[in-house]
């Protein structure tokens, strides 16, 4: 009786059916933590990185930015430097359209810096210094994106 054994007989279950509720669940969540992860706790931080690799809107931010620095100190080596930076093909022409565009935008003290900067680089004689441009003395307004604000006036008592 002691070297008998026992067999136990079990029945085969039938798998599960699972629902494709926890795949898709699972993606969402992993999205979730992903996004979580690459936006918040370790982000992508651009450093050292060259002037040519910026976008379009902000070539020409940059652009801008150095025709108005060359309108003030006129140093005209320091400003060709810079713009090598960007490696445009045609220089001159990049400046002369960004300055159509700004005039356009009614953007006039940066358009005449930029007509100011692509008139010297294309060798313009009667363009020869930055004080042939009568700049304002208040600083350049940069356009910003609408903000809302308030339209109703905030009562001075409240009930």
């Amino acid at each position: 009786m002691l070297n008998e054994t026992q067999e136990v007989h079990t029945s085969p279950t039938a798998p599960q059916k699972r629902s494709p509720l926890f795949l898709l669940s699972g993606l969402v969540i992993g999205l979730l933590l992903g996004l979580v992860y690459a936006w918040f706790i370790n982000p992508v931080i651009y450093e050292n990185t060259v002037p040519a690799s910026l976008g379009a809107t902000d070539k020409d931010v940059y652009r801008g930015t150095i025709a108005q620095v060359y309108a003030i100190t006129g140093d005209l080596e320091r400003a060709v430097l810079r713009l090598a930076l960007l490696e445009d093909p045609e220089p001159v022409f990049e400046l002369a359209s960004q300055a159509q565009r700004a005039l356009a935008a009614g953007n006039d003290t940066e358009a005449r810096a930029l007509a100011l900067m692509a008139s010297v680089l294309q060798g313009a004689p009667q363009a020869a210094t930055p004080e042939s441009v009568p700049l304002p003395d208040t600083p350049v307004e940069i356009m910003s994106p609408a903000v809302p604000t308030q339209t109703l006036p905030v009562p001075a008592s409240t009930p």
